[in-house]
């Protein structure tokens, strides 16, 4: 067991802790003896490749610190290859710097050498840098001075008397584009692999290595601050039209082509070394460029909360940047990339998304069986919009599968879906026609449940009733047999209970889908009281086949993820019945970086669907939900006046051809305050409501591991991932100052603010869930 993923930090030792039985591994118990966080290995390394070193240069063919491979050809092109032995990828650490640093210089100061190639041995190019080191720093002189190398050694690259020429045969991003953007000459191979971007934006970070400053210089300042603002990569043919390569070639005369051109070119200099430089497209000094700014400036602040720095930190090195030469420029970015990096929201994005994600990838390739459980068949119930997600995405893993409805025309309807689905994947280039066919040919849908017989799993996706789903569970054994692995895809229902109308209750768990299944990564796997670790551990290398990111809990009622969206609906709800405005709430929601508002999102979810799910969690009296009752009456309210919903004729909001507008008639039902609270106030209820509530199921023993617990709010309702998670909140407020704040609107809101003994504990011991940077 690995107690760093299943503890917070120095949590206090003498809590009572109620009987749990599975906090993050199979078996495993919270642990109040671990330091969350500081126990774990060095998990950049882990992932990314840790790299040795070795002695000096002395062959004509040799590796530097058995990272970079040096050689020099008979056209006295040197070859500097990056090649990590200890991974299959090539990141830049603080060795690998170095390392292609010393193979630069040689090549720049040999002078036998003419020309130099950067190119990869991996099926990749370069990545980016090593994010736990980054993660580790806390000033910025720390973070520069991490940087500094490469970009001294990129600059030196840029101002040789030598041409570079960089070979990218596969994914450039980040710290690898960057690479490549300092060479003379880009080569790409005609290969659908080949993405280039800068997705750094995303880890709440911007470029430090010159990415902000050679890429608009090189394609202009529009598409470059996209690409940059967006994170996302383009391929070959993209990076062709807009001049971020010079020439796509086939894999196998890519090294040739760049070679041709070296010695083609032995005076090269890069376009904004050269006087009378000018920026593709419009320069950031003309009326039009400060046009550009200001209102990229002003869409930014509409998209994005100023906590979120790094987007608007990209914008302000673009314009200060690009508005003076390059080594200006690089030194603006420098420094700015130092105060990003150390920023509660890089901070945040780096542990949620980076070190959380692989912390949970790495729990699902453990356990027993989770290595030889690679099922061949499987079976899904339900041909509904989860059970036809499911299908697909088992079918598009390269698994047959069996989609089961009750009659031929439901299960038609659902193999439609699943058509129409990959059809539009087809359409936006997502997947071939090839790859679309063998897809749908994987498929087999029927109302036969005899076909069940050989399949190693079945999911249930079946209506949320339990007398429906018992009987689905009684067909499945019965033509799967004993041994087969039965999940339900239940957001509310009881695994526990559910598992006592099953032949064998430890082949029976619960697997949480969230919509649309092809495009959510996250399942909520639910342990219930008899589920055994082998088929926790079958679950979980099930859910790596089909690309799934797992977060484990016990059973109780709403697990985690229904539980604490529930608890962020009813408060909206209960603010509405007060006469706050819908627009105040949904307005204070974005101002915190939801994508949605909670009354908008419940206007979805229907109220109909919304008063069961609520009822149900009063009744079960944990945590948040001891006040629901303020909430339902509210939705009793808009029931009676036939609002259901967007399904329906409209809920709080009216959908017109023009777009969404407020129901005309909601003052009439829920009269405003005449003075409304401050957004801040509002907003600071919604987020605060949510972490209260996750306290309680870490107090309940439904989960304890907080990076799994905020990994689950980021990618299960989309909680702000700057802000790093519903627990990493109250990290950000400090335990103490969070349950002083608490008390205090328990006094003014009502009692379902009272945190839980728990938190109280932890704040008198000064700890915090995850642990210091």
């Amino acid at each position: 067991m690995n107690c760093a993923l299943l503890s917070l930090n120095k949590p206090p030792t003498a809590i009572a802790r109620p009987s749990e039985r599975f906090t993050g591994e199979a078996g495993a118990r919270w642990t109040p003896s671990c330091r969350f966080g500081v126990s774990r290995p060095p998990l950049g390394a882990v992932l990314l490749g840790i790299l040795v070193r070795a002695g000096p240069a002395r062959t004509t063919k040799e590796r530097n610190e058995e990272v970079i491979d040096y050689e020099v050809d008979k056209d006295g092109i040197a070859h500097i290859t990056w090649n990590n032995p200890n991974g299959p990828v090539n990141v830049k650490t603080p060795a690998a710097i170095n390392a292609f640093a010393r193979a630069v210089d040689r090549a720049i100061n040999d002078d036998t050498v003419r020309a130099a190639l950067v190119r990869s041995a991996k099926r990749d190019y370069v990545a980016g840098g090593d994010l736990m080191a980054l993660y580790a720093t806390q000033t910025p002189e720390e973070v520069q001075a991490m940087v500094g190398p490469v970009g001294a050694c990129l600059r030196a690259i840029e101002r040789s008397s030598k041409p570079f020429a960089a070979v990218i045969t596969g994914s450039a991003l980040g710290g690898g584009l960057e690479v490549a953007l300092a060479c003379h000459r880009r080569v790409a191979s005609d290969d659908a692999r080949v993405q280039l971007g800068c997705p750094e934006v995303n880890l709440g970070l911007i470029p430090g290595a010159g990415g902000t400053q050679r890429l608009p210089r090189l394609i202009g300042i529009a598409p470059a601050t996209k690409m940059l603002l967006e994170g996302k990569p383009i391929g070959a043919q993209q990076a062709l039209a807009c001049g971020l390569v010079d020439e796509i070639v086939p894999a196998d005369r890519a090294l040739d082509a760049a070679s041709r051109w070296l010695l083609d070119h032995p005076s090269a200099q890069q376009p904004w070394d050269r006087k009378g430089f000018q920026y593709p497209g419009f320069q950031p000094n003309s009326p039009e460029g400060q046009a550009f700014f200001d209102d990229a400036f002003t869409e930014r602040q509409r998209k994005s909360p100023p906590e979120d720095v790094a987007p608007h930190a990209v914008l302000e090195v673009l314009r200060e940047g690009l508005a003076v030469d390059i080594d200006a420029g690089l030194a603006i970015e420098a420094r700015r990339f130092g105060t990003v990096a150390i920023s509660p929201s890089a901070k945040n994005r780096i542990r949620t998304q980076f070190i959380a994600t692989g912390a949970v990838r790495k729990t699902a390739q453990s356990g027993a069986g989770a290595a030889t459980f690679t099922p061949t068949r499987i079976g899904v119930v339900g041909a509904g919009t989860m059970g036809g997600g499911i299908a697909l995405v088992c079918a598009r893993s390269g698994i047959e599968t069996v989609l089961i409805d009750r009659t031929e025309e439901e299960a038609r309807k659902g193999l439609d879906r699943i058509t129409k689905t990959l059809d539009v994947a087809v359409t936006r280039q997502l997947m071939g026609q090839g790859q679309r066919d063998e897809t749908l040919a994987r498929i087999e849908v029927t109302t036969d449940f005899g076909r069940l017989e050989g399949c190693q799993a079945v999911v249930e996706a079946v209506a949320e009733i339990t007398e429906v789903k018992s009987e689905v569970f009684r067909k499945i054994f019965d033509a799967a047999g004993p041994d087969v692995l039965v999940a339900s895809n239940t957001s509310t229902l009881s695994i526990t209970k559910m598992a006592e109308t099953v032949q064998i209750p430890g082949n029976f768990i619960g697997l949480h889908f969230f919509a649309p299944v092809d495009r959510m990564a996250l399942v909520e796997v639910v342990m219930g009281s008899q589920t055994s670790a082998e088929s926790l551990a079958r679950s979980k290398s099930l859910l790596a086949l089909l690309g799934k990111t797992p977060v484990v809990v016990n059973d109780g009622p709403g697990f985690y993820t229904s539980r604490v969206v529930a608890a962020y609906s009813r408060e909206a709800l209960q603010m509405l019945g007060e006469g706050v405005s819908p627009e105040l709430i949904d307005k204070a929601a974005a101002m915190a970086g939801f994508p949605i508002g909670p009354l908008a999102m419940s206007d979805l979810t229907s109220y109909d669907l919304l008063r069961d799910i609520l009822t149900s969690l009063a009744k079960a009296g944990r945590g948040t939900a001891v006040q629901s009752q303020p909430a339902l009456d509210v939705i009793d309210r808009l029931l009676r006046a036939g609002r259901v919903g967007r399904k329906g004729a409209g809920g709080v909001y009216s959908y017109g051809p023009t777009g969404k507008t407020v129901w005309d008639e909601l003052p009439s039902v829920f009269p405003s305050q005449q003075q409304q609270p401050d957004a801040s106030v509002v907003m600071e209820r919604l987020l605060n409501m949510q972490s209260i509530e996750t306290t309680h199921v870490v107090a309940e023993g439904i989960a304890s591991d907080p990076l799994a617990l905020d990994l689950g709010a980021v990618l299960g309702w989309s909680y702000p991932a700057f802000r790093g998670g519903v627990l990493a909140h109250i990290d950000q407020v400090g335990l103490r100052q969070f349950v002083k704040r608490s008390d205090e609107m328990a006094t003014e809101f009502g009692p379902r603010y009272v945190v839980p003994a728990l938190l109280r504990e932890m704040a008198a011991s000064g700890a915090s869930f995850h642990a210091s940077h």
